[in-house]
């Protein structure tokens, strides 16, 4: 019985010792494919990066040289395609976000910045011998950083040496480290300043509103807080406040925090996180009561423009109405709890960095000019001026007017009234917490 135990024993692990060299042939094999797949992937995004960016420099050299708006709008388009094709391309390489910033905003601009002139040009306006320098510019960056990435890529495209590239990405002398290294060698990449959202002087807009403003003390900041909250000053604690573009102290009490600027002492933030019980307040009380709250903050007239509900607080959106011109650029958001009726949300950031002393321009356009504009599909049902935010942050002088679709769609349609072109369409979606715009 011992013998025959003991070969049993030996045979049980001959097979247990057989079982495991096949596991480890076979996670062996699985590990080399999955390097070789590796391997294709990072290859294939690199041909697909360096493709996409010599079509960036040979479309911008064509940019220089067309003569029609209709043709810079064709060559526009393709930049714009070239460098999203270019940006999901370089998602793909191993490298930490923070190592890719500068080629992923050089790629962002390109194609923004390309849009931005093709409808400069298309409104009938010169574009300017800097903005022909900008995009020569932006051409012979292309070029820089493609010449780059061929050397970089060159180091792995053969012999399998994007295993382990991960792990290596963050080491010195890795990959990403090659790509850090070639985003510091950049030398002659462009300033770009223009009306789009990639605009290098959205990185340094500051607000005049609080700039124009004396600093206030913590506790003078303490007790515009206390009121804000409707509480004693002793009550509050010290808090994070921010720097930045609206420098604030922070203060705090129980499950409410505060922000007050520290120039000015404005209310720039308030939030109560306490989870809303049974509504006992229609939404109609709420936009309300959230009215009368922005009009007792700042000084101004405050219309709702829309509102949503979401977990039992609702949060109205108003806009500062100077004259008889709506500024949807100077955006205040109160949140009324419905069980309570009180306001548990403010965020005045909106406001405070925009607002300030206007002229705003007299329309050189009248109404009947503008409603001419739309499509005939649309029938208007109201109309009112209006101040809308580029995507550069400029403010556009606008004709709002509230439409109606064939299908019963509610739109609404921006008409700039200096230039009677379209600016915008918004589809209204009705829901059952509010309204909400798309």
């Amino acid at each position: 019985m011992k013998r025959m135990t003991l070969i049993r024993l030996l045979s049980f692990l001959g097979a247990i010792l057989l079982a495991l060299v096949g596991l480890c042939i076979y996670a062996f094999d699985r590990m080399r494919t999955y390097e070789t797949e590796l391997d294709y992937v990072y290859n294939q995004s690199m041909e697909d990066l360096n493709t996409n960016l010599d079509n960036i420099s040979v479309f911008l050299t064509k940019s220089l040289y067309v003569g029609s708006p209709a043709q810079l709008s064709t060559v526009a388009a393709e930049l714009f395609r070239a460098s999203g094709n270019a940006k999901s391309a370089l998602a793909q390489l191993p490298a930490a976000a923070g190592e890719l910033q500068a080629i992923n905003r050089f790629l962002s601009q390109v194609g923004d910045y390309s849009l931005f002139l093709s409808h400069k040009a298309i409104g009938g306006a010169q574009i300017t011998d800097e903005e022909f320098e900008s995009l020569r510019t932006l051409g012979q960056t292309a070029k820089e950083i493609s010449e780059g990435l061929h050397e970089i890529g060159a180091n792995y495209a053969s012999g399998g040496n994007w295993g382990g590239v991960n792990e290596e990405a963050a080491q010195t002398g890795g990959f990403g480290e090659s790509i850090y290294t070639l985003e510091e060698s950049l030398t002659d990449t462009p300033s770009l300043i223009y009306d789009g959202p990639f605009s290098d002087h959205i990185l340094t807009r500051t607000s005049e509103m609080l700039e124009n403003a004396n600093e206030v003390s913590l506790e003078e900041a303490r007790a515009v807080a206390a009121e804000l909250v409707g509480v004693p000053a002793s009550a509050l604690e010290d808090d994070a406040g921010e720097e930045g573009k609206t420098p604030a102290y922070g203060f705090r009490i129980g499950d409410a925090v505060v922000r007050v600027t520290k120039n000015g002492g404005y209310p720039l933030y308030y939030r109560k996180t306490t989870v809303p019980g049974v509504a006992k307040f229609s939404e109609e009380q709420a936009v309300e009561r959230a009215k009368e709250y922005a009009g007792n903050l700042f000084d101004g007239n405050f219309v709702e423009s829309y509102y949503a509900t979401d977990e039992g607080v609702c949060v109205v959106n108003f806009a500062h109405k100077e004259g008889g011109t709506l500024c949807y650029t100077d955006l205040i958001k109160v949140g009324v709890a419905l069980d309570s009726g009180e306001v548990v949300l403010l965020e005045a950031r909106g406001y405070l960095m925009n607002h300030r002393q206007r002229n705003i321009p007299t329309p050189k356009y009248d109404l009947e000019a503008a409603e001419a504009v739309l499509s005939p599909l649309l029938t208007v049902e109201k109309s009112s001026l209006t101040l809308i935010p580029s995507d550069g942050g400029a403010e556009l002088p606008c004709y709002e007017f509230l439409c109606s679709g064939k299908e019963g769609e509610e739109l609404l349609v921006y008409v700039n009234t200096q230039t009677c072109q379209e600016e915008r369409l918004l589809i209204l979606l009705k829901t059952d917490g509010g309204t909400l715009t798309k």
